[in-house]
């Protein structure tokens, strides 16, 4: 009986043990219940928190790549200068894409105008919907002071491309004596300069007087004097001894000091002055008068076969050589007509003339040799004949009217590529 008992005794056991558990598990139950749905909220506000997250930076990130960024700027660049009308002969305008930085992209570079600075800023945020770092440099820049302007003081200079001078192999163009410039920057000896016509070009320090606008306003306030010969003289006193190694040229702008007899006292930049006859000049009351009145096509004809025989010079624009362009030029501006640098640029002035029977006097004829637009360019005279400067014979008249004998040109005749009419 006793171990009857005991054994009931142990079966009460087991069944209040048995009991506990249960309760245990059903209470531990209970807790894993609540547990699991605060670690279900734990883990919906995670997952929230990271959707958020996500989508934040999906905003910051271009939806473009670097590489199409970079093609996209460039495209807007290009755009923005046909807009304006210039060139990167005529302007800096050098921006790249740096860096790319949570939805913002940083700009470095330089250019000549702040307003196409100021233009893609404004695209760049509408076209690419993008946030943009702008470190483009606007020159001239904030070392140069005010000393943002030059006046040549030699008869004639050579421009280069770059900063450095290798006699003829980087001349972009020329400048007169008096001539002014806009200095953008300066590199050594050099400076990068903008002549009025807007093309650039890098000027040695010792051929211009860098200089304010107040220096350049007091230089000219006076009467001046157009040199309107082919060269004249310029010497240290009347009848006296040569200044510069150069004569004057065709197209020199300078203030008249005084005038005694046939001498006139002509102001140098920089200080001093010389002396050239009464007859090698013409008198303006003003340096912004000096190109403002407009001859007829005769004018601008006459001009041109003022130089025939001239050599050929690369780069060329004065009495000492011309280039084809320079050439022409030249002879536009003495008779008031302002035209760009090169052909291909001058090729977009003035209204298109589509043959040769359409020509007039006065009218530009281009040609095309390649595919990369009018390479070439000359002025017409007349009876299917025109006036160029040539590299292979300098200043000539050729013909596109095989009748004309020697004047006939049958390569030019092909690669007449239009006619431009700056004189209406």
């Amino acid at each position: 009986m006793e171990n009857v008992e005991y054994e009931q005794g142990d079966l009460y056991c087991g069944i209040r043990s048995v009991k506990g558990v249960l309760k245990s598990l059903s209470w531990d139950w209970a807790r894993i219940k609540k547990l699991r749905c605060r670690f279900s909220w734990l883990m919906l506000t995670v997952i929230c928190f990271l959707t958020c997250f996500s989508l934040g930076c999906y905003e910051d990130i271009p939806a473009l790549s670097e590489k199409e960024i970079s093609a996209k700027l460039k495209e807007i660049c290009v755009a923005l200068l046909e807009e304006a009308g210039l060139s990167e002969r005529e302007c800096i305008f050098d921006v790249e894409l740096s860096g790319i930085t949570r939805g913002k992209i940083t700009l470095t570079g330089e250019t000549s105008e702040q307003r196409l600075r100021d233009e893609l800023l404004v695209r760049i945020s509408e076209e690419l919907d993008l946030q943009v770092t702008d470190q483009i440099r606007v020159l001239p820049g904030p070392e140069l002071e005010d000393q943002v302007w030059a006046l040549v003081c030699k008869p004639v200079i050579n421009l280069g491309a770059g900063p450095q001078r290798k006699d003829w192999e980087d001349v972009v163009t020329q400048a007169r004596l008096g001539d002014i410039l806009r200095v953008l920057k300066a590199q050594d000896d050099w400076y990068l300069v903008q002549m009025e016509d807007k093309y650039l070009g890098w000027a040695y320090g010792e051929d211009i007087v860098v200089c304010n606008k107040e220096y350049l306003d007091e230089f000219w306030d006076s009467e001046v004097a157009l040199i309107a010969v082919k060269m004249a003289e310029c010497l240290d006193s009347p009848g006296g001894e040569m200044v510069f190694e150069k004569r004057l040229v065709h197209g020199s702008v300078l203030p008249i000091l005084s005038q005694k007899g046939e001498w006139v006292e002509l102001a140098i930049p920089g200080g001093g002055s010389a002396y050239t006859k009464t007859a090698n000049m013409l008198r303006f009351d003003s340096r912004d008068n000096v190109f403002k009145k407009q001859s007829d096509a005769s004018g601008v004809i006459e001009v041109a076969k003022m130089y025939l025989g001239f050599p050929y010079l690369w780069g060329g624009c004065t009495s000492y050589g011309f280039d084809c362009s320079g050439f022409v030029q030249f002879c536009m501006k003495i008779n008031g007509y302002h035209l760009r640098r090169d052909a291909d640029l001058q090729f977009k002035q003035g209204e298109p003339v589509p043959t040769i029977a359409a020509l007039q006097p006065g009218d530009l004829v281009f040609f095309q040799k390649g595919s990369d637009g009018p390479s070439h360019v000359g002025i017409y005279i007349g009876d299917y004949r025109f006036i160029h400067s040539t590299a292979t014979a300098g200043v000539v008249i050729n013909s596109f009217k095989a009748a004309h004998g020697s004047e006939y040109s049958n390569a030019l005749s092909v690669q007449f590529c239009g006619g431009r009419r700056i004189i209406k």
